[in-house]
């Protein structure tokens, strides 16, 4: 008889496993599982998770590369108007 039974947990070879790993589909113990929206993942599979969570967070959290565009041609649109109208204040005074 094998130490190791098929329904044995990946990590903990005496304890029975009560679930599979959605990622890994490695069979898990009660004290190496965990429920996510009522999905089983493994101790690892759960870091490379959140890890992944958190990089999509920082990402998130950048402005885009088009949001700095349009920031850009804002400014450079308010910096020209007030160019133009310090220029035409030198050139015509009092005309206002």
């Amino acid at each position: 008889m094998s130490a190791h039974s098929p329904a044995a947990c990946t990590n903990h070879l005496d304890r029975e496993a009560i679930g599979i790993c959605v990622e890994c589909r490695s069979r898990v113990c009660s004290e190496c599982v965990t429920k996510v929206d009522g999905i089983n993942y493994c101790v690892a599979c759960l870091a490379i998770l959140a890890d992944r969570g958190a990089k999509r967070a920082r990402a998130e959290s950048r402005p885009t590369s088009g949001a700095l565009a349009g920031l850009s041609a804002l400014a450079l649109v308010v910096i020209a108007t007030l160019m133009t109208w310090g220029l035409l204040e030198v050139a015509l005074p009092g005309g206002g």
